[in-house]
């Protein structure tokens, strides 16, 4: 009679399929180290047929440095134990090492008596890969976070400087009573301020650059032109004082906007200025290197360490700041060079022989095919401009106040407004020939001011609306756009900037066409 159990052949029929299935080595070996079982995986993994590998001592895939690991593991097998999840290195039949995780178990006769081991390989080449993966993203991710704590501590100390210098005069300029001394301070003043908005616009500048926000006025324009005359303007507001100095260019076409190649340009010559001590060299040139126009800052300052090189152009990364330097600054520059060069289409390289040896900054861009050259950055032309009737509206009650007092010494007129509503009504009211609007008010945003004038505008000129805000994005300035504005500034605001916007609003006027 059957007694219902299953048949022994096939048990062992089922059993070997799931073996042969398994993506696992599974492999069984005498205790003198013979293999005796190799399933499909073992084959596929090890790249030894069975036929190759059963009979052969189990040393067939086991490097030389690491016999001694089977040695062990017959040990431990004889001793009953199992080998669990073990890591090592095997090698298959082309010679290439390969990781995997070792589970080997005694094996035991009808009696209890241990005969062999059988033992179940899994190659973790992928998974070890993915470990190191993890490993070197984490590296990466340490090391920028702990740029980030570097340049968030430089930020603070750069931002210090000038804003103690500040206080410091502003100080000396209530006790000073000497008109030259006082002269002296407000000049200092000066400088301080345009440092400090310097800091913030690279800030902001890197940014809108890295974010993509960026679009470049390309005009076909003579590269040796615009790095001569960035060259020569920069020499005469004696900032190369302390250097020696040469330009020696070519004029050569490139793609480009002329004001970011000056960018490009005051980035270079100023991580120049800042690396090399006084009386040190600076050379630039322009040449052709088969199809790009090449762009190339020399100097003989400090120079840099190979992994400085690999990292230079990278975000929060800059030199050794040495004790002498008088000129700080964010480390920013060279981020913001490879950035715009990139979307130029070229290149950017440094290379130093080392510390104390000097620097080279290479920039290439693709060569133009025009024939001439149709774009130059162009100084906008002086010209004395008639006294305007403005309102300013503004919340800040310094700011206003320091604001209307420039205006008002230039020559021009002011009525002031610190909120929407009352804005709107002097603007209406008063009928200005311009209107400079801050957009964050009280009552209702200056986009509503611009609005509401815009809608209640009646026969006669327009007001020339003037959007001034700390918002300077792409999209800051579209909604200013959008609203009615005819210009958006970005605080804080030069007389310079102002002219420029004035002039340029009395030349329509005069010569809409």
């Amino acid at each position: 009679m059957d007694s219902g159990r299953p048949d022994h052949e096939d048990s062992r029929a089922r059993l070997a399929a799931i073996i042969d299935s398994s993506h696992d080595a599974i492999v069984s070996k005498s205790l003198d180290s013979t293999i005796m079982t190799w399933n499909a995986a073992a084959e596929r993994i090890f790249g030894y047929t069975a036929s190759e590998a059963i009979g052969r001592p189990m040393t067939l895939i086991i490097p030389e440095d690491r016999l001694a690991e089977e040695t062990m593991v017959l040990t431990k097998i004889r001793a009953g134990e199992v080998v669990a999840h073990f890591e090592t290195m095997r090698r298959r039949k082309d010679g290439q090492l390969i990781p995997i995780s070792l589970t080997i178990s005694p094996i035991k006769d009808l009696d209890g008596k241990i005969i062999g081991a059988s033992k179940i390989a899994r190659d973790i080449t992928e998974s070890m890969r993915a470990e190191q993966e993890r490993a070197r993203l984490l590296l990466d991710l340490q090391r920028a976070n702990q740029a980030k704590d570097e340049f968030l501590a430089m930020l603070g100390h750069e931002l210090r400087n000038p804003l103690g210098v500040l206080t410091t005069a502003v100080h000396v300029l209530e006790l000073e009573q000497d008109p030259q001394e006082a002269a002296r301070v407000r000049s200092i003043i000066a400088a301080q301020t345009e440092h400090l908005k310097h800091l913030v616009d690279d800030l902001l500048e890197v940014g809108r650059v890295v974010a993509g926000k960026i679009r470049l006025d390309l005009q076909t324009v003579d590269l040796g032109a615009i790095v001569c005359a960035q060259f020569d303007a920069l020499r005469a507001a004696g900032k190369f004082a302390d250097h020696h100095v040469s330009c020696d260019v070519a004029s050569l076409l490139v793609r480009a906007d002329p004001q970011r190649l000056q960018q490009i340009l005051d980035n270079l010559l100023g991580n120049a200025l800042k690396f090399t001590p006084p009386g040190g060299t600076i050379a630039v040139a322009v040449r052709k290197d088969g199809g790009d126009a090449v762009l190339e800052v020399a100097d003989s300052g400090i120079g840099m360490s190979p992994e400085l090189l690999r990292s230079v152009f990278d975000l929060f990364v800059q030199g050794q700041r040495l004790p002498d330097r008088a000129e700080g600054g964010l480390g920013l520059g060279l981020t913001l060079v490879r950035q715009l060069v990139e979307l130029h289409r070229g290149s950017v390289e440094a290379f130093s022989p080392g510390l104390g040896q000097g620097s080279r900054l290479v920039v290439r861009m693709p060569l133009s095919t025009a024939d001439i050259a149709v774009g130059s950055p162009r100084p906008t032309p002086a010209a004395r401009l008639a006294p305007q009737r403005i309102v300013l509206v503004e919340d800040n009650t310094d700011g206003r106040e320091m604001l209307r007092q420039l205006l008002e010494f230039v020559g021009h007129q002011v009525e002031e407004a610190a909120d929407g509503p009352t804005g709107v009504e002097k603007i209406l009211g008063w009928r200005p020939t311009v209107a400079l609007v801050d957009i964050g008010l009280p009552g209702f945003d200056g986009y509503e001011v611009a609005r509401r004038v815009r809608a209640a505008e009646h026969d006669g000129p327009r007001p020339l609306l003037i959007a001034l805000t700390g918002y300077g994005l792409a999209g800051d300035r579209k909604a200013a756009r959008a609203a009615g504005f005819d210009h958006h500034l970005t605080k804080p605001v030069s007389p310079k900037d102002l002219a420029r916007v004035f002039h340029e609003h009395q030349q329509t006027r005069v010569d809409p066409g």
